[in-house]
């Protein structure tokens, strides 16, 4: 029998690096006696609170303790829901934790690009994938994010209402596609990727959470994200032998920086078949979030009509001369739209991501063996109500300068941390900025009055469906 969790206090949580471990009456010693979450059943473990109410259950951790087990099926994974040990595995410890489970899993779908890869073959594709993302190729792609924004929403027909997240995942694809090729992607490939992404975005999601033999199974669902793997992997091949054929310099892209680099090994080119790998994994990385978080913003203003009408405000005038979409990288810039932009992605985050010990590592007051699978849910360390006031709210305000508030050091991590934060984090928040800035500079965006918006576990962050939204000139 373990004891009842004491009561603990805002500042025992926050202000001590043991957090739990220092509270009276709490102490935990070996990975035996870390509580388990309630609701498992023999044989499935809690994966059907997950294929359930994922979120929920996800949120309920915080509340057994700063590590938890969960069973995914039989398998135990110790669930980190104390920020401050969150920060352990990303930094101070990092050393001592791999890839997890989940990205093991995602392999046969993804191949062994910089979301998969370990050790210092993940070292060298990150070195060579940071030099496509410099500030002023940053600055260079918003300028081109503002424009294909434009010409998606000049499709727009005043009060007809649309699908706000396929107009985003649309606008993420082409994004995307131009950071990896600049303009050297063959025709007709980009309406294909907009097809089989999502599929594939799914299986990276739904297949971790299951066995290994279920890759064997004559499932639809198992056929369906072979199938697409498997044109993505057509296509992108396609797009890199054009891309070395015509101009294997590029401009600066991504594709063009694979094809430059040498393995440090041999001096050979690096192989096509791991280039590849790296396209599919940035064209995962880059349409998985940033279209779900625009989706759930353009959302939360169009329930909060004050928050809508101060950002709209702010971008009319922040607005340069000659110009209706503001164009300056300023951090300081567009605070409002800003706060809009982080308060969703506080809102909507990673559900669980995982890591395995690769060493024997005490972590808080538990002694973790090398192999123990691990995880941590952005989801829920963003909404504990440690975190913030009222968590569930949408409110932009208070990530102001003025709002008296200041997001407690590691529990905001909404771009991971350590060595496995994601390497594209500034080209996403620059895309969300220069979208929100674009649309908002001509357009309201109103909810549909019978629309039934759900929450889909499907994909990394959990999108809406059903979203219509009816845009209004302004």
């Amino acid at each position: 029998m373990h004891p009842a969790q004491p009561a603990i206090t805002s500042a025992q949580w926050w202000g001590s690096p043991a957090a739990w471990s220092d509270v009276k009456g709490w102490r935990v010693r070996t990975i035996e006696d870390v509580p388990t979450a309630p609701g498992a059943l023999p044989g499935v473990g809690h994966l059907h609170r997950l294929a359930g109410q994922r979120l929920r259950f996800l949120e309920s951790l915080p509340g057994v303790g700063p590590l938890v087990r969960i069973r995914l099926g039989t398998a135990p994974v110790y669930v980190v829901t104390d920020p401050v040990l969150v920060h352990q595995v990303q930094s101070s410890k990092g050393r001592s934790f791999g890839r997890g489970k989940q990205f093991e899993r995602m392999i046969p779908l993804l191949g062994h690009g910089v979301i998969t890869s370990d050790g210092e073959l993940y070292h060298r594709q990150r070195r060579v994938i940071q030099q496509a993302f410099t500030p002023a190729h940053i600055e260079r792609h918003a300028a081109s994010i503002r424009r294909r924004t434009r010409e998606l929403c000049a499709d727009w027909t005043p009060g007809r209402p649309v699908d706000v997240l396929e107009v985003m995942k649309a606008l993420s694809v082409a994004v995307t596609a131009e950071t990896l090729f600049s303009n050297r992607m063959p025709d007709g490939v980009l309406a294909q990727l907009h097809r089989v992404l999502p599929v594939i975005e799914r299986a990276a999601v739904e297949r971790p959470m299951l066995p290994k033999v279920v890759d064997r199974l004559p499932l639809p669902f198992v056929r369906r994200g072979d199938e697409a793997v498997a044109r993505m992997r057509a296509l992108v091949g396609e797009a890199v032998a054009a891309c070395r054929e015509r101009s294997p310099e590029g401009d600066g892209d991504v594709v063009a920086c694979l094809l430059a680099a040498h393995d440090p090994d041999t001096g050979r080119p690096l192989a096509d078949e791991l280039i590849c790998d790296e396209v599919i994994a940035m064209l995962i990385g880059g349409v998985a979030n940033v279209p779900t978080t625009l989706s759930w913003a353009w959302y939360h203003l169009a329930l909060r009509p004050g928050a809508e009408r101060r950002m709209l405000a702010e971008i009319a005038e922040s607005a340069e001369p000659g110009d209706a979409v503001p164009t300056s990288t300023d951090p300081q810039a567009l605070p409002y739209t800003r706060a809009v932009m982080y308060e969703t992605m506080r809102l909507h985050s990673v559900q669980l991501v995982t890591q395995r010990t690769t060493a024997a590592v005490e972590l808080g007051d538990v002694m973790l063996p090398s192999g123990t699978d691990t995880a941590y849910s952005q989801h829920s360390l963003h909404t504990d109500p440690h975190f913030c006031h009222r968590p569930e709210a949408f409110s932009p305000e208070r990530w102001l300068p003025d709002s008296g508030w200041k997001p407690p050091r590691h529990a905001f991590v909404p771009f991971g941390g350590g060595r496995f934060k994601c390497v594209g984090d500034n080209f996403a928040l620059a895309e969300m900025l220069a979208t929100l800035v674009a649309v908002g500079s001509s357009w309201r965006l109103t909810l549909q009055p019978d629309a039934r918006v759900r929450t889909s576990v499907r994909e990394p962050i959990p999108g809406p469906r059903g979203l219509m939204l009816i845009p209004k000139p302004i």
